[in-house]
């Protein structure tokens, strides 16, 4: 057993006790000044259905890519007990070599070859375990022939196991969503595992999809296949979990049974946020008028997967609406939607009256919709000034172009210094606040804010809650996302809470704050 890190002496970090499977101490990955995974130390029970949870942005991917190997820790020791019953040291392991020691995953993104059928998805999981060789398969001796047989055999019962019989033959691609998802677990099944690692596989799911999701892990469970996932559904995470680990920045914040995450102090703040000195909006209701945007059973998705499911809301003129959710939820969808990048399959997008539901995205920006994407999405090789110019490239008042640069400038007086520096060396931010200020360049009579303090220290993510108020106050309507619920609903004058693609609570950002459902809707029943 590696040696326990002092720091998970701390109750709210212990460690479970049991037959391990795989322990990980002083984890740790960076990108560029980034802190990823901060010193993280698990340890995985041998049978036990164990979580991983967390804030969008936490770090959960970067532990797992790190624990199988699609990037290499900058430290810690991770050992893992194989089919030998043997502890191997895998930190440095290539993929390939960790998997063949039995350690399986799937993607937060689908990794499935669409073009291929749903059978040769599943053949692909086991040809680490085939001997036949490249020979073998062209020449095509008897063995190869039999083996070849063997493992069609077992790829059906495989997809029979995962809820696919009778889709063998149809292509990957055009499977819906939800049976996608069971196909990643079928191949990764077939590499022949003791540990399974789940990225996020109910994402997209309905509740019904959830719950046959639910009745997998179960099974897999009786087969002697240890779990380790990363979801947001805390449906799924409450109902079905062993122990939770949570993670919050790069950091472990508390770990234990489902019950104790549930309740956790800790928890509750990371995903509904702390309280931030900002003025408080939420209690009082914007003058109702004609809504300046409002969709109406508005239905929208990805390829097959259908992620808006028929949702109606509206932001008036002068308001801050808010829209959260847990991620996955379709919250980014909705703004996608609302700017043409995703376009509507069925329903109605009216701004200021005007459908825009067909038009297309350069169009809409012209009427006076601007988009802050998750991720600020700068140029980095262009300067800060450079930049901003980008957000009055459809302009041609060149004096008021000057005028509003010269305001951008005291609204944010740090991009003023960074006028000449590239947007890419800017901390996070002042990338924030650029991508805020390009996005006000254009003069939107709407500005739309996807996740504004995402990856942000705590003590600026007050400062653009103070902005956003400031822009409101200033004459522009805004509908944000956020994953801080609770800062976002202080601000906010009224409030959408979506879940699976559906509206399921609205009110005053005050009324929504009082609302226990919204805790529940995040951390899930007790």
């Amino acid at each position: 057993m590696i040696q326990q890190d002092a720091r998970q002496q701390d109750p709210e970090l212990r460690l479970p006790a049991g037959d391990a499977i795989l322990e990980a101490v002083d984890v740790e990955k960076s990108f560029g000044g980034v802190h990823a995974v901060q010193g993280a130390s698990i340890r995985l029970i041998r049978g036990w259905i164990t979580s991983l949870i967390g804030p969008n942005g936490a770090g959960k991917t970067t532990l797992f890519n790190a624990l199988t190997g699609c990037i290499p820790p900058d430290a810690g020791e991770i050992v893992f007990w194989a089919r030998d019953n043997q502890p191997h040291r895998i930190e440095r392991l290539r993929p390939d070599q960790i998997a063949s020691l039995g350690i399986a995953r799937t993607f937060q993104n689908i990794r499935l070859f669409s073009n291929l059928t749903a059978l040769e998805n599943v053949k692909i999981g086991l040809h680490p375990r085939m001997k036949s060789g490249l020979w073998g398969a062209i020449l095509r001796p008897p063995s190869a022939r039999r083996e070849e047989r063997e493992a069609e055999s077992a790829a059906l019962r495989f997809l029979e196991f995962c809820g696919l019989a009778g889709r063998a033959e149809e292509l990957a691609g055009s499977l819906p969503y939800g049976l996608q998802r069971r196909l990643e677990i079928a191949r990764a099944l077939a590499t022949g595992p003791s540990l399974l690692l789940l990225d996020e596989p109910a994402a997209g799911m309905n509740p019904t999809e959830s719950q046959e999701l639910m009745e997998l892990l179960r099974k897999i469970l009786e087969r002697g296949i240890t779990v380790f996932l990363i979801e947001h559904d805390m449906r799924v995470v409450m109902s079905i979990s062993d122990w939770i680990y949570v993670l919050d920045e790069g950091m472990l914040i508390a770990s234990g049974k489902p019950a104790e995450i549930q309740n956790h102090p800790k928890v509750i703040e990371a995903y509904l946020g702390e309280t931030v000195a900002v003025a408080h909006a939420g209690g009082r209701r914007a003058r109702m008028t004609v809504p300046v945007l409002s969709l109406t059973n508005v239905e929208s998705g990805y390829g097959a997967l259908r992620i808006l499911k028929g949702i109606s809301m509206e932001v008036h003129r002068g308001e801050i609406v808010t829209l959260i959710g847990s991620n996955g939820a379709g919250k980014t969808t909705t703004l996608n939607t609302i700017c043409g990048v995703v376009r509507v399959r069925r329903g109605t997008i009216l701004f200021e009256g005007r459908d825009i539901s067909r038009m297309d995205t350069p169009d809409i920006a012209r009427l006076g919709i601007a988009h802050v994407p998750e991720g600020r999405r700068l140029f980095p090789e262009l300067t800060v000034r450079e930049n901003l110019e980008m957000g009055a490239f459809l302009r041609t008042d060149s004096e008021a172009i000057r005028a509003d640069m010269e305001e951008m400038y005291q609204l944010f007086p740090i991009l003023r210094q960074r006028a000449n520096q590239r947007a890419g060396s800017l901390s996070g931010g002042e990338q924030q606040m650029c991508a805020i200020a390009r996005g006000l360049m254009s003069r939107p009579q709407i500005l739309l804010l996807d996740e504004p303090s995402l990856g942000l220290a705590p003590k600026l993510v007050g400062q653009i809650f103070e902005i956003i108020q400031e822009i409101n106050r200033r004459g522009t309507t805004v509908l944000l996302v956020e994953q801080n619920a609770h800062m976002a609903l202080t601000i906010a004058h009224r409030g959408y809470v979506i879940a699976t693609g559906e509206i399921t609570l609205s009110g005053t950002g005050a009324e929504l704050l009082a609302n226990d459902m919204v805790k529940k809707l995040y951390l899930g029943e007790a």
